[in-house]
């Protein structure tokens, strides 16, 4: 988290803007988006969501460090990013580079993980079930995907996650255009 913290600071100050005025497009305090950038608080995959969309970013901008024009990704070279919070792992899956168009990532969500609260951006989702139990709420209405299952929806729908089982759940995800 103190990575992330660092580049959510140098992307604050780089479009000048203040932690008040940040705050004021997010609806967090100043002391808490300190935090999170002195890496004291992991903000969950909604907030951070929340305050990347006042930056006027992505969560993957905050990774970027490779070339986009990579074929391949090895499994050991792709980038990681733990949320301790929401209890889930992200692999990124392409390659990270300025004209992506869509995002692909594999995500673990550890037994209780979730996207911590709803959140909602432009574009389109798909993901597929590798292992365990997802449940997704999609404007309201609950889905309940096991192993084998896939879903779709517009990313503009209000939606969150969580992983209501006992085991961890894989989930390949990819939003078009890149949000993450």
């Amino acid at each position: 988290m103190d990575q992330i913290g660092l580049k959510l600071r140098s992307f604050r100050k780089a479009k000048g803007l203040s932690l008040k005025e940040l705050g004021e497009r997010v609806g967090c305090s100043i002391s808490y988006l300190s935090m999170v950038e002195n890496g004291k608080v992991d903000p969950g995959i909604s907030r951070l969501k929340k305050i990347v969309n006042g930056l006027g970013i992505t969560i993957i901008d905050l990774f970027k460090e490779r070339s986009n024009d990579r074929v391949v990704i090895r499994k050991d070279e792709r980038i990681h990013a733990q949320f301790l919070r929401s209890k889930t792992r992200i692999e990124i899956l392409v390659p990270q580079g300025v004209e992506k168009q869509l995002d692909a990532r594999l995500a673990v969500i550890h037994p209780g993980g979730s996207s911590e609260g709803e959140y909602q951006h432009p574009g389109e989702e798909f993901g597929l079930i590798l292992k365990g139990i997802l449940e997704l709420v999609v404007d309201g209405e609950t889905y309940r995907l096991v192993e084998g299952d896939s879903f779709y929806f517009r990313s503009t729908r209000p939606h969150r996650f969580s992983n209501p089982g006992k085991e961890d759940t894989l989930v390949v995800w990819v939003n078009h255009p890149a949000s993450w």
